[in-house]
């Protein structure tokens, strides 16, 4: 279990530093910080008791959708530049499993996701300062179910990423954002009385599937308790917490499978 431990981390310490120099990252970067701090010019526009609203619900989106695409881009190419540079060629005949390498590649983004929440957020909090916006605990926690949410998309891009080309990767992990924050829609129309979903029985089994396979990513997102001061207990983010370790475990799983059949040598 050490060696192992000692393999995965090797992995993940040179993914880290592979994805910190990617210009893909630093750009992404650069353009999330951009876009938190733009956040003070739409709250200048807003009325003077709807700036500090602004501020928070902007900045939240913001950090939450470019964590996403900073999941979802660098994701999605980490196996195909592998395979590309003849990589895997080196590594794979050494004593490491397949499976390692994937979880050294899931650990460095998740440490690659940190920094970009950590700047980010830093990034945030100056613009709340520069408004005098009361800084809120909750405010940390829904930065931590940000960074859930984008785990769990990393997650879900390296399982396409194992056996798609990084343009389908990339469609692939989009699909599985758009339909998670979509999810809850789902169930609301399921539990209703009326609709397609209640006449066209194909229609509902679909809709019924895609509930039960998709993870539900609207769990993720606290924005609206944060402004309204609703408290958000760490019971819910630890439920969360779990949540996001089950569908990360899951499609680890799954791309382990499709990994291991992979030919390289």
């Amino acid at each position: 279990m050490t060696a192992a431990v000692v393999r995965i981390s090797a992995i993940a310490r040179n993914t880290f530093v592979e994805a910190a120099r990617n210009r893909a990252f630093v750009g992404l970067g650069v353009a999330a910080v951009g876009l938190v701090v733009s956040s003070m010019v739409l709250s200048g526009l807003a009325l003077s008791d709807q700036q500090s609203r602004v501020l928070v619900d902007f900045g939240l989106f913001s950090i939450a959708l470019l964590e996403v695409v900073i999941a979802i881009v660098l994701g999605v190419i980490l196996v195909f530049k592998e395979i590309d540079r003849k990589t895997f060629y080196l590594v794979l005949p050494k004593p490491v499993h397949r499976h390692e390498v994937l979880a050294g590649k899931f650990a460095g983004l998740l440490g690659v996701l940190a920094v970009a929440l950590v700047l980010m957020a830093a990034a945030w909090f100056a613009s709340l300062a520069s408004r005098d916006v009361e800084f809120k605990p909750d405010m940390a926690k829904a930065l931590a179910l940000v960074w859930m949410e984008a785990a769990l998309v990393t997650s879900a891009a390296i399982f396409f990423s194992s056996f798609a080309t990084p343009v389908m990767s990339g469609v692939f992990s989009l699909g599985v954002f758009l339909v998670g924050r979509n999810v809850a829609v789902l169930e609301e129309l399921l539990a209703g009385t009326k609709g397609p979903l209640v006449h066209n029985p194909l229609a509902r089994t679909i809709a019924e599937t895609t509930v039960f396979v998709f993870p539900d990513l609207t769990r993720f997102g606290v924005g609206r308790e944060v402004i309204l001061g609703i408290p958000v207990g760490w019971d819910y983010v630890g439920a969360a917490a779990l949540y996001c370790a089950g569908y990360c475990l899951f499609f680890g799983a799954l791309a382990s499978l499709v990994f291991r059949r992979r030919e390289f040598l």
